[in-house]
């Protein structure tokens, strides 16, 4: 018999267990309700944050227009971006403040299949939206974003650097030259670094064709990013161009900002425009977010040429030095120029295969000439396994073999100092302004000239290429006193000239191709605007102080003038370039056309002109010409002074 001390009745039993229940369960709920205001306070509110946003005007600022690359435009503002896929908002390409609200509704949902949601895909808009909001981040839905924490780890931004490679003169995709930025992580070699490269998708190869569709915008263009030493091999041994490179003052985390914009324009298009909406202008934009004080893109004219962009990037102050990398073809001219005419040959015999590396000791040449002779043919070799046309196992066989060679004879008795050539960005303006005077035909003249770009063939070649000539809607305007007559003279859409020599070693095409009105001479005696459209292609040897071309010729000319209204021949020209010292240049050029169908009749014109340099920026020319166009003869004398800006 148990005590009744110990006995316990089962009313008794369940009111002690409440008493130790109920405790329990008050202090949970105290704690639970007691979090909750802590919770509805940080938690981010949709409807809180479209609030405070409105509030800030967040679609406003410049730095979201920046990241969304809007620009003002007639009644409101429209992205450079034509990919629908980088909107979040239907109206977002034209509503600034739609594409926010829509952003920060993209944030705040829950992630999609495989944890990814926006934040991921919009990394730049995410950190400043985050900034400017007080966001607290870690009360954001979970998001999984491996692919990019990865490839922003292996990318490891920390300072970057513009990249300009130079024109070339046969490569119409590239007379303007073009601009990247290469990103450079922890790696001491710049080759190691990945560059940041926009460009328009396209295989074409017909220099006319890929000018027309560049200027309509028929090309969409994508950013890419590569490692640097495919862009220098591309530019550098391929394309035959040297390259600049501009170390900009970006600090780490100016240099990761701009980064993340990147991300969110991989695999988008925009519509790519040869004159404006190019890789130049693009490019601009990541800068501007990479630095938000700086207003490059409102520096820019109309019309934008990539090394325009540099000279812009320049005077915003965010260059702090410069380097040149010389391409193979550069390299391989300069050895050239230092060779007699017996180690040029003994070099061509090795690369034919006619003489081998060995035998170059036997072949009568000094041993600063058959260092030359080895120096030339590696590089050649080289150059002519990347060009692919060299397999793998000859390239390796000759490539060693020469090497090994070059290795007996050591260092030259002199190392060449090679002249770096005059930065791009340092030459004449691309634009050209001209007030000039003259007579024609007996006829006195005033004359103004506007050409929006680039570079004429009489222009200073500091900067440039010797004999290339890219004149854009250059616009002539005339104005005859006597007889109170102001005319179009002539408006050159395009007017391009290349003109690259030839050697032992390179062999390329010279051309040419115009396409705009001009005035010409008629039977009647006055000259009367036609359409002219002319190609043609020749060959030019000569160096940098002396050229010397002969074209063969086609010419279109529609008027309402001509028999069935228009005109159509072939002929050829032939002329010499010659720069005397860095400031005179002379041209003197002959042309004589047989036009056969349509209207047919005989034009010949000799003309010299030359320019001389007065100034940083300005230029005088004294241009003669003499034709004769259906037996009739007329003389142009012209005397003009240029401003380049």
């Amino acid at each position: 018999m148990h005590p009744v001390s110990e006995q316990t009745s089962p009313s008794a039993a369940r009111a002690g267990s409440g008493k130790r229940f109920f405790p329990g369960l008050a202090f949970f709920l105290w704690l639970m309700l007691a979090s909750f205001p802590c919770l509805a306070k940080d938690a981010p509110s949709l409807l809180e944050l479209l609030d405070r946003a409105r509030q800030m005007e967040l679609h406003a600022e410049r730095y979201w227009h920046t990241l969304l690359h809007y620009r003002q435009s007639f009644g409101g503002f429209s992205s450079l971006i034509d990919d629908p896929d980088f909107f979040l908002s239907e109206s977002g390409k034209h509503d600034p403040q739609s594409e926010l609200e829509a952003t920060l509704r993209a944030f705040l949902a829950p992630a999609g299949p495989g944890g990814n949601s926006a934040r991921c895909r919009f990394p730049a808009r995410f950190d400043w939206l985050v900034e400017r909001l007080g966001i607290d981040a870690q009360r954001l839905p979970a998001a999984s974003c491996n692919e990019f924490e990865e490839v922003l780890a292996k990318v490891d931004p920390r300072s970057a650097v513009l990249i300009f490679p130079g024109t070339h003169n046969n490569s119409p995709a590239s007379m303007f030259g073009h601009t990247l930025i290469n990103i450079e992580g922890p790696y001491k070699s710049k080759l190691l670094s990945y560059a940041v490269n926009y460009s328009a998708f396209t295989d074409e190869t017909n220099g006319f064709a890929y000018a027309v569709k560049g200027i309509f915008g028929l090309y969409k263009g994508f950013f890419s990013v590569l490692p640097y030493y495919q862009k220098v091999r591309e530019y550098a041994d391929l394309e035959r161009r040297d390259v600049w490179e501009y170390q900009l003052n970006l600090d780490a985390a100016e240099t990761r900002r701009m980064f993340l914009h990147i991300w969110e324009l991989r695999e988008i298009y925009s519509d790519y425009y040869f004159f404006d909406e190019n890789c130049a202008y693009q490019l601009l934009f990541l800068l501007e977010a990479a630095r938000p004080s700086v207003h490059l893109t409102d520096r820019c004219r109309p019309w934008v040429i990539p090394i325009d962009t540099v000279r812009v990037v320049r005077q915003a102050g965010l260059i702090d030095s410069n380097s040149y990398r010389p391409s193979k073809a550069t390299r391989i001219g300069r050895i050239a120029s230092r060779m007699n005419d017996g180690e040029q040959k003994a070099a061509l015999a090795v690369l034919d295969g006619s003489l081998t590396a060995k035998d170059l000791k036997d072949a009568g040449l000094t041993r600063e000439g058959e260092i030359r002779v080895l120096d030339l043919t590696t590089e050649a070799v080289e150059f002519s396994y990347f060009k692919k046309r060299l397999t793998k196992e000859e390239y390796q066989k000759s490539y060693l073999s020469l090497l090994q060679e070059r290795s007996r004879l050591g260092k030259p008795e002199e190392e060449p100092d090679w002249p770096e050539p005059v930065r791009p960005d340092l030459g004449h303006g691309s634009n050209r302004f001209s007030l000039g005077a003259g007579f024609w035909n007996n006829d006195v003249y005033q004359e103004l000239k506007i050409r929006p770009a680039y570079h004429n063939i009489l222009d200073a070649d500091a900067g440039y290429i010797a004999g290339s000539q890219i004149d854009f809607a250059d616009l002539v305007l005339r104005y005859y006193p006597e007889r109170r007559k102001l005319e179009l003279y002539n408006l050159n859409m395009v007017d391009i000239v290349s003109l690259s020599p030839r050697s032992r070693f390179f062999k390329p095409i010279s051309w040419k191709v115009k396409t705009g009105l001009v005035q010409r001479l008629f039977d009647d005696g006055d000259d009367h605007l036609v359409y002219e459209l002319t190609p043609g292609g020749g060959f030019c040897y000569g160096s940098e102080a002396a050229l010397g071309y002969a074209l063969a010729e086609t010419e279109l000319l529609v008027s309402g003038r001509f028999r069935d209204n228009f005109s159509f021949g072939g002929g050829g020209s032939v002329g010499a370039l010659l720069n005397l010292g860095d400031r005179w240049k002379i041209h003197a050029a002959a042309r004589h056309i047989w036009h056969e169908l349509g209207d047919p009749h005989r034009s010949t014109e000799v003309k010299l002109e030359q320019t001389l340099v007065t100034g940083p920026a300005s230029s005088v020319n004294l241009s003669f010409s003499r034709q004769k166009v259906y037996g009739r003869y007329a003389t142009d004398v012209g005397l003009r002074w240029n401003l380049y800006w």
